[in-house]
């Protein structure tokens, strides 16, 4: 069996690569798919320099679990595998790190991710969730421009 990790944001980068895991996997019924997304965490300015007590995890909200929701069921719903192949999953956190963790924690053969195409200058300075997995991950990676 091949365990395959398709990270989405829901946008139409990562219905692309959705689309060409599809391609790719659609004949092989060894292959499996989670379909991950990552709820980022809210911008918080520093709560310690106010003052103020910072829970150690935030509890999602009905918005963030609302877009988590759609992310994955639009991304499944590309993805067009039988549902005995796809599992669904997301969590709170830094997109990168947390595909990352899911991908060494699961033992997964392959990352797919999309690539959202950042011009230079934004890249340089917000960083890429897919520069990040691709450079930490210790598994192939396959980005879908």
């Amino acid at each position: 069996m091949t365990k395959v990790l398709l990270a989405t944001d829901g946008s139409a980068h990562s219905v692309r690569a959705a689309q060409a895991l599809r391609a790719l996997a659609g004949k092989d019924p060894s292959v499996h798919v989670t379909v991950f997304h990552v709820v980022p965490l809210p911008d918080i300015p520093n709560p310690a320099a106010a003052g103020a007590y910072l829970p150690a995890a935030p509890a999602p909200d009905t918005y963030a679990e609302v877009q988590a929701s759609r992310a994955l069921t639009v991304t499944v719903a590309a993805l067009g595998l039988p549902p005995d192949r796809v599992r669904q999953c997301h969590v709170i956190g830094v997109p990168g790190e947390a595909i990352l963790a899911e991908a060494r924690q699961g033992k997964y053969d392959l990352i797919v991710v999309g690539r959202r195409g950042l011009s230079p200058l934004r890249e340089l300075f917000l960083g890429s969730v897919s520069q990040a997995v691709l450079h930490g991950a210790s598994c192939p990676v396959l980005i879908v421009p």
